[in-house]
């Protein structure tokens, strides 16, 4: 028959839990060391390589299969030179545009991962001007595929894999200048004839997108302070926009694809394994090639570059949280509405800062 322990025991017991508590051997000290070695192990072992915690880049997808999720909210400012208005002098146009972003990445082994996006963009004008000639734009967008690492070398450092996606863009344009053309051609117009006839359907512009791409990743650790990271990507892209024409009185579809080519490097330096200080630096530079065809306009052959850098807390290897800015030096002129609907913009300059927040399993 089993026997109920008396109180000194009881006493006794209580006494040597409360000194293993009070000098950190007890069962909570130990759960606590234990989390934080599995924060120190368990969040970075994904990405990490030769003591170098590597930084998700903002222009390019990585190398790595991980889990995780992630927020990036951004701002943008959008400045096109010399859009055409109809028959008056070009001018130049500014932009503001929001963003948000949902990453989100799932390891099912240690060599394959499945991971995916969703984003929300809107790009309106910033004055009468620019509202008039450019409109506004909404944009969502998502993408999935997959990852699959080819070599993990903790020798050399080295890891590269191989990603393919599949995308679908669908927003919607509004375009003022159409519309307020059609006003002034009708003058004896109403407004009830407006929100209820043809002409209100000049206001917006569907268009959609499908993409398909795949590309090579590459990642390369220099120790515990330095590593690059790399990629080569192409993409097909299926396009459709369907503006409303007035004389046939119903939309009609303009058709066009696209091929490009990505090429990315990112450079970055943390601080914390080797100086102890929490802080993690990347630059970023990126270049878009290839060919699009336009429904009006002529084919046009794709060239831009953008630069970036980011700033990153690096004092938990399972969390990257950091703010970050990009420039598009040179990007596709935009196509405006002009008499003989042949003209467009000069080279615009996109700017964007965003901030980062991803947390890995």
């Amino acid at each position: 028959m089993a026997s109920f322990p008396t109180f000194a025991e009881m006493k006794k017991t209580l006494l040597s839990l409360g000194l293993a508590l009070f000098l950190g051997t007890g069962p909570t000290a130990w759960a606590k060391d234990t989390r934080v070695d599995c924060e120190a192990e368990c969040g970075a072992k994904s990405r990490r390589i030769k003591e170098h915690t590597f930084l998700f880049p903002m222009l390019q997808q990585s190398a790595f299969v991980t889990t995780y999720f992630g927020i990036r909210e951004g701002v943008a400012r959008y400045d096109v030179p010399d859009v055409p208005v109809g028959n008056l002098e070009p001018f130049d146009v500014h932009l503001t545009g929001l963003q948000q972003t949902l990453d989100l990445s799932l390891a099912l082994t240690d060599w394959l991962a499945l991971a995916g996006f969703g984003r929300a963009t809107i790009i309106t004008g910033t004055t009468p001007s620019g509202l008039l000639s450019s409109g506004a734009t909404l944009d969502l967008v998502g993408q999935v595929g997959g990852v699959v690492r080819l070599l993990h070398s903790e020798h050399s450092g080295t890891q590269v894999s191989v990603r393919a996606n599949v995308g679908y863009d669908r927003g919607r344009q509004v375009t003022l200048l159409p519309f307020v053309n059609a006003i002034l051609q009708t003058p004896a117009i109403t407004l009830e004839e407006i929100i209820q006839g043809q002409v209100g359907q000049l206001l917006f512009v569907p268009n959609r997108e499908t993409t398909l791409n795949g590309g090579v990743y590459a990642a390369q650790s220099f120790g515990p302070l330095f590593s690059l990271q790399g990629s080569a990507s192409v993409e097909y892209a299926w396009q459709n926009r369907r503006p409303f024409d007035l004389g046939l009185g119903h939309r009609f579809d303009q058709k066009t694809h696209a091929f490009r080519v990505f090429l990315a490097l990112a450079a970055a330096l943390d601080f914390n394994e080797r100086f102890h200080v929490p802080l993690a630096v990347q630059g970023e530079f990126a270049f878009r090639t290839g060919r699009e065809t336009r429904a009006v306009l002529d084919d046009r052959t794709l060239s831009d570059s953008t630069v970036g850098l980011g700033i990153y807390y690096s004092g938990r290897s399972n969390l990257q949280v950091g703010i970050g800015g990009t420039v598009t030096l040179n990007g596709d002129p935009y196509p405006a509405q002009d008499s003989d609907g042949t003209q467009e913009s000069g080279e615009p300059t996109l700017s964007y800062g965003q901030l980062i927040l991803r947390y890995v399993w």
